[in-house]
């Protein structure tokens, strides 16, 4: 036997995890992470637990238009004119359907599915024979509604919460709970509320995507993750969440206006006990954030991490913050939004984020270049300042001034020559990476002259603290010409100590 079928079945299934780390979550990942547990027998039994925990339901045409998998794939199934991607009919041929203790459905509506759900619990043992005849029942009440007269919607949005009480009586073990209800209808929504209210209770993680439709506070005694993206329905409720209790809240904004009054408020007001991680996303990428309202007398006893993405960060005050442990705060969004803040009030920070995405016409209307400069030029402290920013050639790096920014990460641009050139104009930048998600053949041609004449036409940046260069390139852009000439970049910076060329993840271009 060999050594790696001698392996402790606990490690076998970390070097699982850690291979394939989408396998509980999408089919594709799932399906390739079926040539690990062919290794031996050994890694076959220990695999198991791990591969065939998750039945995986995928509406084959929704899926088809995002992905082109390398091989066909063996998984189809039909069921009453729905064409599906599964394993179901997989797990019950090898006899382990009492694995099963998730179920994910991915681009499939419910009103199509529906067969197909049931015959998921029953090849998965999860419901007896009554069990399935009323859930049966209950789904076509709940589906088939459409011109109903007022008497046969109020049965149907009655029969919404039945199947859901149902199903979740089913699912009785349920502890991440990831519902995505976008474009459904109001009886739909009905469902999956009901749903998300039932499992909450004992969930540990909640993601819900889709339309604001909530009835009561969102709240759980081991609900430690809420990961919310809401997006405005015209009867709808915003949701309440418990500020008390979990340890990482996210939302994201889908043109539905953000409100502090959504975290449930005491006698003292908002008290984040437990939250160690916060991020605020509003998906409308403009100059007027759809915010409301202004979080004070809040407490961030545990806080670590703030993450505010084109939600102004003058929403908060800054008493809330001064006296929390947040040791990083990412901004994201125009520089116009940008804080004029004294840093240094927050003792803990230790990591300062900037990022001004894509930094096109519009922004260079708003003086780019001139309110960053003055950004840069006030901040004080000793904290680590990262700037990111998707470049377009607007930019004019000659006028650029940054001092106290040590890490830079410019992303889609053919202007890496300009910005090699203005290191010394970011005196402390000791990282600089890029991402280059297209270079033609005239750009390729300017970065080679560059680096191949560098010693004949420029002089050395021998004041710069730039230690480390990072390129990442698509991978038919990673040619031996280009690798050989970045070389000459440790002539061009002295200090340089590592330089690198590498593909680009093809998860970046999804």
């Amino acid at each position: 036997m060999s050594v790696f079928g001698k392996l402790p079945c606990d490690v076998i299934r970390l070097i699982i995890a850690y291979e394939a780390p989408n396998l509980d979550s999408h089919l594709l990942d799932w399906r390739s992470a079926l040539r690990l547990i062919s290794v031996s027998r050994v890694w076959r039994v220990a695999g198991f637990s791990v591969l065939y925990s998750t039945a995986f339901i995928h509406d084959k045409l929704k899926f088809s238009q995002f992905w082109e998998p390398e091989e066909p794939i063996q998984f189809d199934a039909e069921y009453g004119g729905f064409r599906a991607l599964t394993n179901i009919e997989l797990i019950q041929r090898m006899g382990i359907t009492r694995s099963v203790t998730r179920l994910v459905l991915e681009g499939c509506e419910l009103s199509s599915s529906v067969s197909l759900i049931l015959r998921a619990i029953d090849v998965c043992a999860l419901s007896s024979c009554s069990w399935t005849q009323s859930l049966r029942h209950c789904f076509r009440t709940l589906f088939n509604y459409e011109s109903l007269d007022a008497k046969c919607e109020r049965e149907c949005f009655a029969g919404a919460v039945t199947a859901a009480s149902y199903l979740v009586q089913l699912l009785p073990s349920v502890r991440v709970l990831k519902i995505g209800a976008k474009g459904c209808g109001d009886i739909q929504l009905a469902f999956v509320t009901e749903v998300l209210y039932l499992c909450v209770g004992q969930a540990s993680k909640l993601e819900y995507e889709g339309p604001m439709w909530f009835s009561e506070p969102i709240s759980g005694p081991k609900l430690d993750v809420v990961d919310i993206a809401v997006e405005p329905h015209v009867d709808g409720k915003y949701p309440i969440i418990d500020a008390h209790g979990p340890r990482s809240i996210s939302i994201s904004l889908m043109d539905a206006p953000f409100d502090w009054s959504w975290f449930q408020r005491n006698e003292h007001g908002v008290s984040f006990d437990r939250l160690e991680w916060l991020t605020l996303v509003s998906a409308k990428i403009d100059y007027a954030p759809t915010v409301h309202g202004r979080l004070s007398g809040a407490q961030f006893p545990q806080l670590v991490h703030l993450c505010m993405s084109n939600v102004v960060f003058s929403t908060i005050d800054p008493m809330c913050l001064i006296n929390s442990p947040v040791q990083c705060v990412e901004l994201v969004g125009p520089v116009i939004h940008m804080p004029s803040f004294d840093w240094t009030q927050l003792t803990h920070l230790h990591t300062l984020k900037f990022n001004f995405g894509y930094v096109g016409v519009e922004q260079m209307k708003n003086n780019f270049i001139a309110r960053s400069n003055r950004l840069f030029e006030h901040l004080r402290g000793t904290m680590d300042v990262c700037v990111q920013l998707f470049s377009s050639s607007r930019v004019t790096w000659s006028d650029v001034y940054w001092p106290r920014v040590t890490r830079m990460e410019v992303v889609g641009m053919s202007e890496m020559v300009n910005v090699l050139k203005a290191a010394l104009q970011v005196p402390d930048l000791v990282y600089l990476g890029f991402t280059l998600l297209k270079l033609n053949e005239d750009n390729i041609s300017r970065v080679l002259s560059f680096l191949c004449n560098i010693q004949n036409e420029h002089e050395q940046m021998v004041e710069s603290k730039l230690k480390t260069v990072v390129v990442r390139a698509r991978k038919d852009m990673v040619c031996g010409k280009l690798t050989k000439a970045f070389e000459s970049l440790k002539w061009y910076y002295p200090g340089l100590e590592h330089l690198a060329l590498t593909n680009l993840d093809p998860k970046f271009l999804k």
